[in-house]
């Protein structure tokens, strides 16, 4: 049974955390700057089995320097992007023989080519799995505190937040997502853990919150008791929810921000969709399940209520061309969404895509760095990898532009002052203090007795 456990993300090459927004922004004079802080997956298994220890994002010196320690187990936690990251530290690990068994999770524990480098291979959510190893049973998942926060270029954070699932996996089946293979059997988190969590964040001061499901609302009436928690504590919330859930619940969840009447700023503030692509074909060939129309008219009820608005796209179809991508990329422009995040169409391991196009055209890249949503990495039949680049270069510049966050920030002061007046500006610029004086090194945990 191991004693000493320790569980890594991969190292960092660079000092600077990976920045979210970043990647999806060519804007140098100003732009939202969203950095990857902490491991979500690392913090649930250290909440529920505090026996662990967790390494997040660390150099490779202070990698090496944990090594040495002698360890049990070293578990990597990895992306597929991150899989040569990964091999370096387990061929260093096994060198240096340290460490008794090297275990893989995350979603880079999908990928064929790690299978046998590793004594063991966790795919999903792992508590369960490992909690034996504890002598420990985890009946009742803990959500752990996860608190981050939005910056810009000029270092200046902008606001406080606090990361929330309430359900995890999903099983749609979108062809080119690995999660139906990770996990797919959605499963709700507790209400009375998501209860816990609400009010610590409130008792920290931290009055939004981001739920950060795969699809909130695929489990409706989880989601219903959940929308109520936070009406209970009157937090700001957002979600990442199908276009044809939100479409019938915005309504409702704006309906509820009104009645908790002026001088407080509080209620669903937004949300994030998979619009994926403008055509419906291509919806239906990605069994998105979906409608184009259903997506618009979301986008567009979001925006009559001076919601906050992020989407999803992919390019790079089989069918894609230079110009019928100018045209698509000018359409989506159009929408003038808050954020928009696109990817070029990625085959990633175990999914029905990433099948069908090594049969039908063959993947040329096989250097693991590239499959992060940013490269051409398979033979494309119209487009080749260099005018890929140029193409999402230019089309990122298109929909971020320098103008979309200030825009954004506009709504947001405009929305404050609407629903609760001086009142309201005061509540938005005590985040930004907040925020700049928060300690987001701490490793917290919920303290349950």
């Amino acid at each position: 049974m191991p004693v000493r456990v320790l569980f890594t993300t991969i190292y960092k090459n660079d000092p600077s955390p990976y920045d979210y927004i970043g990647s999806n922004s060519k804007s140098k004079w100003f732009r939202f700057y969203w950095p990857r802080i902490q491991s979500f997956g690392l913090r649930f298994l250290k909440q529920n089995i505090p026996e662990l220890q967790i390494l997040e994002f660390p150099t490779w010196d202070e990698f090496y320097a944990r090594l040495n320690e002698g360890w049990d187990v070293v578990g990597i936690s990895f992306y597929l992007s991150e899989t040569q990251e990964a091999l370096d530290m387990v061929e260093t690990a096994r060198q240096l023989g340290t460490v008794g068994e090297l275990w893989a999770g995350n979603y880079g524990a999908l990928t064929p080519e790690i299978q046998s480098k590793f004594d063991r291979i966790f795919v999903g959510y792992a508590e369960h799995q490992l909690a034996p190893y504890f002598g420990r049973q985890t009946k009742e998942l803990i959500h752990p505190p996860l608190i981050e926060y939005l910056n810009t270029v000029f270092r200046i954070k902008l606001n406080i937040y606090g990361i929330m699932f309430t359900m995890r996996g999903c099983s749609i089946g979108c062809t080119f997502c690995q999660t139906p293979v990770f996990c797919n059997k959605p499963t709700p988190i507790p209400l009375e853990s998501l209860e816990r969590l609400i009010a610590y964040y409130k008792e920290h001061n931290i009055n939004t919150v981001l739920i950060e499901d795969e699809n909130f609302g695929s489990n409706r009436e989880h989601a219903d008791r959940v929308v109520s928690l936070l009406d209970d504590y009157a937090m700001i919330w957002g979600c990442m929810a199908r276009a044809d859930y939100l479409k019938y619940k915005i309504p409702e969840w704006v309906e509820m921000r009104k009645l908790k009447g002026k001088n407080q700023v509080a209620g669903f503030g937004g949300a994030a969709i998979g619009i994926e692509n403008l055509h419906q074909a291509r919806l239906n060939e990605i069994k998105k399940k979906e409608g184009k129309e259903d997506i618009l008219e979301t986008i567009q009820l979001l925006q009559k209520y001076d919601l906050g608005t992020v989407g999803y796209y992919i390019i790079g179809f089989e069918d894609d061309t230079k110009e019928s991508l100018k045209d698509d990329i000018r359409r989506l422009a159009s929408l003038k969404l808050d954020i928009t995040q696109i990817c070029v169409l990625t085959p990633l391991p175990q999914t029905p895509l990433y099948d069908e196009i090594v049969e039908k055209y063959g993947i040329w890249d096989n250097d693991y760095h590239h499959f992060d949503g940013k490269h051409l990495v398979w033979n494309h039949p119209n487009i080749n990898p260099k005018d890929m680049d140029k193409i999402l270069d230019q089309s990122l510049r298109s929909v971020n532009s320098w103008i979309s966050p200030i825009r954004t920030s506009a709504r947001v002061w405009a929305n404050a002052y609407r629903y609760a007046g001086l009142t309201g500006v005061k509540e938005v610029a005590s985040y930004i203090s907040q925020a700049n004086k928060f300690d987001f090194s701490q490793k917290r945990l919920l303290n349950i007795i």
